[in-house]
């Protein structure tokens, strides 16, 4: 009975720190306001992208004076190179004018005699429109002189072209590397605004001497991990809501098609989110702990700042050069891989031996920040007077 007690204590400072730290910034007019912004936000997004995305209809083309043939071997070449073409029959040449001025048509084609053949645009051929014409013109001439010399073009042999892929297709990858790009962005999100709740936290309640009571009756170090835990419960649950959000709305619009794929992907970003979390938002504690001043807090964090953005950048740059040194290199160092490893997860350009070997040095990594801001935490947070720098909180580390 001796020794379930002190747990038992434990862990209710522990979760009584937690639980008030959530409710307090769980009714903060900020966080409810800019978490509801955060949902617009994405909703829009998704309906804007994919209005966008679904914006790619096929040219219209109308054809004056053409057989069924040209009309077919238009649509063959639209196909062929990746840009579909409608082709429609049109009475006259005037008529195809002025369905082109009025936006019914993308572009008509008018067939004459000689094989003399006019294009109607209203402001200019695209590139491919154009080349999808001319090689359809070009065709139907040869098979018009063949026919008034005797021959069959359709007896004639077809060169074809079979294309062999060494890699095999993955549909739902960009799916995948949108979800954990996004998932990137709201990890630095939650470490940002949840680093800066912490450490902005432990500086109120040192200047206002609130710890020195709260220490009376609790150790600092359930004081810490209280702080630590709510903050994060609720940064949690903000991205928890947002991904969810973007899941549903991007399910909605269409922009994601894969239900399994896109949940596993989400799981493996919240996976990587947690630790990236816990390893940061140690620290920012400990740089409250630091200071006395709120105006202190920012020249205190601000190597934290900088190691963050860098985190962010590695994922969002790191995706166009997943094969360089240097990115290869991050992926096994944390706090890297936490931004790193979804995207590599996602492009499938990783192994499961490296995915777990990350794991546990980002595990090993939150370990170490834990240690080391807990004991900066313990030694700094009644200190009072002049900012503690880096090189001393160090020294107090030891």
């Amino acid at each position: 009975m001796t020794n379930s007690a002190p747990q038992a204590s434990a862990a209710q400072s522990i979760w009584l720190v937690a639980e008030r730290e959530i409710v307090t910034r769980a009714k903060t007019r900020s966080f409810l306001i800019s978490t509801g912004l955060l949902m617009v936000v994405i909703v829009v997004g998704a309906v804007v992208w994919s209005a966008l995305a679904g914006d790619s209809e096929p040219d219209r083309v109308g054809v004056v004076g053409g057989d069924s043939a040209l009309s077919s071997m238009i649509e063959e070449f639209g196909d062929a190179t990746g840009n579909p073409v409608d082709v429609e029959p049109v009475a006259t040449a005037d008529d195809a004018r002025r369905q082109v001025a009025d936006g019914g048509l993308d572009a008509a084609l008018v067939v004459g005699p000689n094989a003399q053949f006019v294009a109607i645009s209203d402001s200019g051929l695209t590139a491919t429109l154009g080349g999808i014409l001319r090689s359809a013109v070009d065709q139907a001439a040869l098979d018009q002189a063949l026919a008034e010399r005797g021959v069959d073009p359709s007896a004639l042999p077809r060169a074809s072209l079979t294309v062999e892929q060494t890699t095999a297709d993955r549909p739902d990858e960009g799916q995948r590397i949108v979800i954990a790009l996004v998932g990137t962005i709201l990890l630095i999100t939650a470490i940002m605004m949840g680093g800066s709740m912490v450490a902005v936290g432990v500086v109120e309640e040192k200047t206002s001497r609130v710890v020195e009571l709260l220490l009376a009756t609790i150790k600092p170090l359930h004081l810490l991990w209280g702080k630590i835990i709510g903050i994060g419960a609720i940064a949690m649950a903000q991205v928890l809501l947002l991904g969810a959000t973007a899941l549903i709305a991007g399910m909605a619009t269409g922009l994601l098609t894969i239900q399994g794929t896109a949940i596993g992907m989400f799981a493996a970003v919240i996976a990587w989110f947690v630790l990236g979390f816990l390893f940061f938002a140690t620290l920012y504690a400990a740089t409250g702990a630091l200071v006395s001043r709120q105006e202190e807090l920012n020249a205190s964090s601000a190597p934290l700042t900088i190691l963050a953005m860098a985190v962010m950048y590695s994922g969002i740059f790191g995706i166009q050069a997943l094969d360089s040194t240097l990115i290869q290199v991050l992926t096994w160092i944390p706090p890297f891989s936490a931004a790193l490893m979804p995207i590599r997860i996602a492009t499938g350009d990783t192994s499961t031996m490296q995915i777990v070997v990350t794991f546990v040095l980002m595990i090993l990594a939150c370990a170490a920040a834990t240690w080391f801001a807990s004991r900066i935490y313990q030694r700094s947070i009644l200190r009072t007077g002049t900012r503690i720098k880096w090189g001393e909180a160090l020294s107090l580390a030891r």
